[in-house]
């Protein structure tokens, strides 16, 4: 017995050794997490700091070396110290001789970590050398460089150029023709006026940000002399020719052209492909910056500029290198962590350009210095220069292995643990308990685990392992479902194993209903600053309805309500930009989410808006004409169709003038020009949307010189509204139709017929005189009238003559003999005599009608109210004439009002005066049609029904014998065929009616026309609307997951009436809907969920017209599980329960309890389909406390609490209920064990005597004596009776 209580105690023993590193924190290399830059810089006196931090396990100790000495930081007169637990190292009071390359190194005996090598530098900017001021004397015009030479600095400065004023150094503001070169030189491409700064000092600024100093250079004074000359455009400055920038760093092209005009300068790319992306062109045009250079920015590259006195382009070439320092092409080194047995390798992948250097370290040494044995013993392999491995690893192999990777622009450094242990599998993260995903998604179902050798891991989804297809097992444990479908819905269980142990996670994964847009966005066009509306309308699992949210995206990014001129809108789902610009234009994408899963549509918003001004505006050839140069601006989405070239002058600078039109491919114009002026241009853009706004005027103005005239004052003629004068006027010629000095109107007048006479002639000094009045004394006489334009240079030719006549007078004739001849309803023709010989068209002689002959008036009023019936009827001279038979005039008078008596008279007219009338004639028009009615209304509006009320016109015209009613539906700007109310109405006293038969809640026009026995009258309509119509229902009855509403049979009193249910949990925002109900008058509305408040309400459609009723909140009853506790024993209680309500496929049934007074549930076994269960190992004679719980989804019900007290031992009396399997699976596990216990024995027993059987003698003897005292017997050999005669023995 003793031995076999060894065996076990060794067997323990084994178990622990074996277990003891997973019960135990792991040891691990260290490993530097936190390092300074390879540069640090500090001021004398200044705190400097150098952190160093590591991790690994035990804790590392640090050392470091400076100038590759190990170097202790303690002994530095308390300047120095190096923080506690870390490596970061502290210099309190720098000084000069601390200027050193440091490293520091972490180490926990499993292996040495180290950082960069790190460059200590003082921070310094020295003063500029010391120098007289230099005085500059260019010509006005001209180029000028400000030299400049830096001073030393650590790091290198930073150079601006600044003016000094009262003692103060203020920057330079930089532009086009004022610049600064890479090289700190201030250039100015043609000096000005300006530039001599009022005498003041310009200086080169240098700035140290480290050391924080700034210094100044040599003043330099500009005094410019003579007058500006213009010069062409020269290179003046430039990037070199062959230059080269380091990847992934900001890099810099420049150069400068001088020249007068200030050149504009451009880039291109000529060579290596387009402009790239996210290239910047800064400082107008002479710059051009790369914000990270890349390997494919290399090429050639070209920069251009000219100005318009340049016949032809400055050009400047930079062929571009692009070379790098090293960097990582897989991540750099990464930790080994292995089994024991196992091989690791260690990859230190780089690039760069030049092709860099590979160096391996272990443990901060040198690999061809390392004397290591793990190293040297020929386990540790350089496979290749940039791999290593470490093969057949032990528990002993720990160490951190570091690379260094350089070329001549710098180096990486790599640092990674190495370590190799044993450990039988830990699941970190199992799945979750209930995990939710959607169907169409991928979901990731987590087992991180841990263990060396790394574990297998095995699924299964309800006992059935997984395989292959839409499901795979990750590297690090997870399960990747891909496209999930509602049947991936289930338990999984997680299995990791591997030769040291075996350990197993459940979860539960469910999955919903896919989220879908069933409408989304639709692309728009729009013009700016109309505003733009995109809906979107989505569905979800009814269990996540209450979750359902759009969001929206522009060109990839969300959408907020911070964004400004971008309302989203919960209640319609839609999202309205307002007002619209160009840069609105994009993608805008719609997504519908749950928090689970989500779906997206897309449209494209296209806002369209006038262009950009043209710019660039250039004058050339200023002479008769002009050649007009511009750039475009964009089209903001819709093509130019042409230019419009305006010039002003400088008699009006701000009246712009038309001077000439392109087309939209078109941008040099040639405009004429006028002489004797100053001129400036300026161009305006057209597209579908509108103009454009000007451009800025051109610089360059034109001057024309001096010419004649080249018209006369157009529009001349003579007014005769004053008598006994000639009023002559003529449209003023604006100062830029003058075209010299010295302007004038010379105005000749003669009186035609009187040979006696002389021409007068009359100069008029102001130009702005549009008129002159010369006395005549006579009436309506003939005059020959010529204007003509002068200036110094002399008079304009091809002046015209026009006759003219003084002022006209009342005539002294009349018509007479007026009558009314044929007389209608609405009009009468008339007649009278006149003498037309009167009449003087050529004006030659005299003639009583004292002017121009221009018709005749006819005056006409309701007798007896002439005030306020008044009216006038003009016959024109044509008419008369055409009308007039021997003196006799005819003419129709027309719009007379109907069955009235008319009072008229008639006179004759010329252009400002009327004879006296004839003698008035009296007469009655017929019968006509009515007026409108006075006034028209509905009232008592119904869902299916007016009342129309009116007033009779006062404009009968007649006498009225009754009223038409017709009417028509209004949809928008659409109208339906108007239909009439039958019989219509044939009292004309009656000034009511009933409208019956309409549709609910739609918009008629409602016609009324009164009638005479001559017909309609006048037409008089009003709009109004039926009301909508509101189904009646009831709620019949509520149960736990249905609803019955009920309805009257008159919904259907139309034919094609259908009614349906709408329904939604409360607060959700989609209505669902039952099916559809054209004869039964009730709805039973199922599948709801129990204790949850609804909102129902009835929809009753007819044709195309939809009505619903008001709503109403109802909770469906709550539905709990319903359990019985068939038997309670001792130690167990059993439980048998009903899921009335809750039985769907999916729900998870299981028992919670406790003892009285506990806070804590326990749980039972979770059931699937068993509508029983089993409580074991309870306390005797306690009180529990018990519920059912039943999860559907993420649903949990849970039933009422009842107390139950398990029996006291003598009590017992019954047992558990326990299924046939579990008895025969319980008896076959005893059977087994018990035979397991004899085998061992048995084998033990039969070893022992073995080996007693071939001891030695002297061995013999002593076991032959232990085995007598134990009644051994030979003749059963084999047989063992432990203690059978041992009376100490049990």
């Amino acid at each position: 017995m003793e031995t076999l209580n060894l065996k076990f105690k060794r067997m323990w023993m084994f178990l622990f050794v074996i277990y003891l590193p997973g019960l135990l924190a792991r040891t691990r290399p260290p490993g530097i997490y936190i390092q300074p830059d390879y540069y640090v810089y500090y001021k004398v006196g200044e705190k400097v700091e150098m952190p160093c931090v590591a991790d690994g396990e035990p804790q590392p100790k640090y050392t470091w070396t400076r100038n590759g000495i190990d170097f202790n930081p303690s002994p530095n007169d308390d300047r120095m110290v190096q923080l506690p637990n870390v490596g970061t190292i502290v210099i309190i009071r720098p000084e000069d001789k601390d200027e050193a390359l440091y490293q520091c190194f972490a180490d926990n005996g499993y292996g040495k970590s180290a950082t960069i090598n790190i460059n200590l530098r003082i921070a310094k900017l020295d003063q500029f050398a010391t120098a007289e001021p230099i005085i500059h004397t260019p010509n006005l015009g001209d180029p000028l460089t400000l030299d400049c030479v830096l001073p030393n600095s650590v790091p290198s400065p930073e150079f601006y150029w600044a003016v000094n004023v009262n003692g103060n150094n203020l920057a330079i503001n930089y532009d086009a023709r004022i610049t600064l070169d890479h090289e700190a030189r201030l250039r100015i491409t043609n000096v000005k006026a300006e530039d001599r700064q009022d005498d003041r000092a310009y200086v080169c600024m240098a700035l140290n940000r480290v050391a924080r100093q700034v210094v100044s250079g040599v003043p330099n004074f500009i005094q410019p002399r003579g007058t500006e000359v213009l010069h062409n455009v020269t290179y003046m400055w430039g990037s070199p020719s062959d230059h080269y920038g380091l990847r992934g760093e900001e890099f810099k092209l420049k150069c400068i052209f001088s020249g007068n005009p200030t050149p504009v300068v451009h880039w291109t790319r000529i060579s290596g492909g387009p402009m790239p992306p996210g290239v910047r062109v800064t400082s107008f045009g002479q710059e051009l910056i790369f914000p990270q250079l890349e390997f494919s920015d290399a090429g050639e590259y070209e920069c251009v500029a000219n100005n318009t006195l340049s016949p032809r382009m400055g050009q400047s070439y930079v062929s571009l290198r692009v070379e790098s320092r090293p960097y990582w092409v897989d991540g750099g080194l990464k930790d080994a962590e292995v089994a024991i047995g196992e091989s690791a390798n260690f990859s230190c992948k780089a690039g760069g350009v030049p092709e860099p250097d590979v160096q391996w370290f272990v443990n901060g040494v040198r690999l061809s210095r390392v004397t290591d044995p793990r190293v040297t013993n020929g386990r540790f392999k350089v496979l290749t220069l940039d791999t290593v491995m470490m093969v057949n690893m032990t528990s002993d192999d720990a160490m951190v292995i570091q690379c260094n990777v350089t070329n001549r622009h710098g180096y990486i450094w790599g640092d990674s643990y190495l370590i190799a242990y044993s450990e039988p599998p830990t699941i970190i993260r199992p799945p979750e308990a209930n995990q939710v995903t959607a169907e169409g998604l991928s979901v990731n179902i987590s087992c991180l685990t841990t263990g060396k050798p790394d574990p297998q891991i095995t699924w299964f989804i309800e006992g059935q392992q997984i395989t292959g297809g839409r499901y795979i097992t990750q590297l690090n444990g997870d399960l990747l479902i891909q496209n999930v479908t509602l049947s991936d819905a289930g338990n999984y269980t997680c299995v990791a194993e591997n030769r040291f142990g075996k350990e197993t996670a459940y979860g539960i994964l469910s999955v919903k209903l896919k989220t879908k847009i069933e409408q989304g966005p639709l692309d728009l066009e729009v013009n700016a600053p109309d505003e733009a509306t995109f809906t979107c309308s989505g569905t979800t699992d009814p269990d996540e309805v209450h979750n359902l949210t759009i969001l929206w995206e522009r060109n990839n990014e969300l959408i907020t309500p911070n964004d400004q001129r971008m309302v989203i809108s919960d209640y319609h789902n839609s999202l309205t930009v307002r007002p619209t610009i160009v840069r609105d234009s994009g993608m805008y994408t719609c997504i519908a989410t749950n928090g689970i899963d989500s779906d997206r549509k897309s449209a494209i918003l296209v806002v369209k808006d006038i262009p950009d001004p043209p710019f660039n505006v250039q004058v050339e050839n200023c002479d008769v004409n002009a050649i007009i140069r511009f750039t475009p601006g964009m089209e903001n989405n819709s093509p130019i169709e042409y230019f419009v070239i305006q010039y002003n002058t400088s008699f009006n600078q701000d009246q712009w003038y038309f001077g000439a039109r392109s087309e939209a491919n078109q941008t040099q114009v040639m405009v004429p020009l006028s002489p004797y002026a100053n001129f400036t241009f300026r161009v305006i853009a057209y597209n579908k949307i509108g103009e454009s706004d000007p451009s800025f005027p051109s610089r360059t103005r034109c001057r024309t010189y001096p010419a004649l005239p080249s018209k006369n004052p157009e529009n001349l003629r003579a007014i005769g509204n004053k008598k006994h004068y000639l009023y002559i006027e003529w449209t003023p010629m604006p100062r830029i139709e003058q075209n010299g000095p010295g302007f004038q109107y010379v105005l000749q007048i003669k009186k035609r017929g009187d040979p006696d006479q002389n021409t007068i002639s009359i100069t008029i000094e102001d130009w702005r005189l549009d008129h002159y009045e010369m006395s005549t004394g006579d009436i309506y006489h003939p005059y020959e009238i010529t204007i003509k334009a002068r200036n110094g240079q002399g008079e304009a030719g091809g002046a015209k003559t026009i006759i003219g006549f003084s002022g006209e007078d009342f005539p002294t004739v009349h018509p007479t003999n007026l009558t009314a001849k044929v007389i209608k309803s609405t009009n009468v023709t008339m007649s009278w005599d006149f003498d037309m010989s009167t009449i003087n068209p050529a004006g030659t002689t005299y003639t009583p009608l004292n002017g121009e002959f221009k018709g005749f008036k006819i005056q006409y009023w309701k007798e007896n109210y002439k005030n306020d019936t008044y009216k006038e009827w003009d016959i024109s001279a044509d008419d008369a004439l055409n009308n007039t038979v021997e003196n006799k005039v005819t003419a129709l008078v027309e719009g007379l009002p109907p069955f009235s008596n008319l009072e008229a008279r008639v006179s004759v007219m010329n252009n400002f005066f009327v004879s006296p009338p004839s003698d008035i004639v009296r007469f009655q028009t017929k019968p006509g049609v009515p007026g409108s009615v006075q006034h028209f209304d509905a009232r008592n509006i119904t869902h299916n029904h007016f009342v129309l009320e009116w007033v009779e016109p006062s404009d009968k015209n007649g006498y009225i014998i009754g009223y038409d009613i017709g009417y028509q539906t209004v949809k928008g700007l659409n109208l339906g065929t108007v239909m009439y109310l039958q019989p219509q109405i044939n009292d004309p006293l009656q000034n009511s009616t009933i409208l019956n038969d309409l549709l609910p809640k739609t918009k008629y026009r409602i016609h009324i026309w009164a009638r005479t026995a001559q017909g309609r009258g006048e037409v008089y309509f009003i709009e109004r609307a039926t009301t909508a119509y509101v189904p009646m229902y009831t709620i019949e009855s509520v149960g736990h997951d249905y609803i019955n509403v009920t309805w009257s049979s008159d919904i259907y009193d139309k034919p094609g009436t259908v009614v349906f249910v709408e329904y939604k949990k409360l607060g959700a925002p989609n209505w669902m809907n039952s099916t559809d109900e054209d004869v039964n008058t009730w709805k039973n509305i199922t599948n709801l969920e129990p204790g949850t408040t609804y909102e129902i309400r009835v929809v009753v459609t007819y044709q195309t017209l939809r009505s619903e009723s008001d709503i109403t909140n109802v909770a469906t009853n709550e539905s709990v599980p319903i359990y019985t506790i068939e038997s309670v024993g001792q130690d167990y209680i059993n439980v048998t329960w009903s899921l009335d309500g809750l039985d769907k496929t999916g729900t998870v049934v299981f028992v919670e309890y406790r003892k009285l007074g506990d806070s804590e549930w326990m749980n039972s076994t979770v059931d699937y389909k068993d509508i029983r269960t089993t409580i074991p190992d309870l306390e005797p004679d306690t009180t529990y406390e018990i519920r059912v719980v039943a999860i559907y989804r993420t649903q949990r019900v849970e039933s009422n609490i009842t107390q139950f007290v398990t029996m006291a031992d003598s009590k017992a009396h019954t047992h558990p209920r326990v299924s046939n399997i579990e008895w025969i699976l319980g008896i076959l596990a005893a059977v087994v064990a018990v035979l397991l216990i004899i085998g061992v024995v048995y084998c033990y027993c039969k070893i022992v005597n073995r080996k007693t059987k071939y001891k030695t003698d002297t061995a013999g003897a002593s076991l032959k004596a232990y085995y007598h005292t134990n009644t051994y017997s030979s003749d059963n050999e084999g047989q063992c009776y432990v203690g059978a005669n041992d009376p100490e023995k049990p």
